[in-house]
């Protein structure tokens, strides 16, 4: 979590203070997942509150990003899910759909070195005007 207390966070941008927030809302939604699989797969009946109200938080990190960026009926549609849901496997595919977005935007994509094939070097040189 991002301490605001400490002296090191005031020479941070802004944008990096909210990307760690929004992956912290992320880790946090995670865990409540955890949490309640991990009830429901010993038996035990658990409330789904906390998982939900783990989604919405992260919703609400992202909310003003995902209105500009979708289309007025799939946004409308994302809200009225994210606030209305009431079974873990629906709140489980709202939680891929959240994490495709923060993929597309670069924030949670782990695979994006470059492969490079080694047998076509002489293609490499001519695209960067070597030959």
């Amino acid at each position: 979590m991002v301490n605001f207390n400490n002296e090191t966070t005031v020479g941070v941008p802004a944008v990096d203070v909210v990307r760690i927030l929004i992956l912290q809302r992320r880790a946090d939604l995670i865990d409540a997942i955890e949490h309640y699989r991990k009830q429901d797969f010993n038996g035990v009946g658990s409330s789904l509150a906390l998982v939900r109200s783990r989604l919405f938080s992260l919703f609400l990190e992202l909310q003003g990003a995902l209105k500009r960026k979708l289309p007025p009926k799939v946004y409308e549609n994302l809200l009225f899910n994210v606030t209305n849901k009431n079974k873990i496997g629906d709140i489980e595919n709202l939680f891929y759909e959240l994490n495709q977005y923060l993929d597309s935007i670069n924030l949670i994509k782990i695979d994006n070195k470059k492969e490079y094939d080694k047998s076509s070097f002489e293609m490499d040189n001519k695209e960067n005007g070597l030959k």
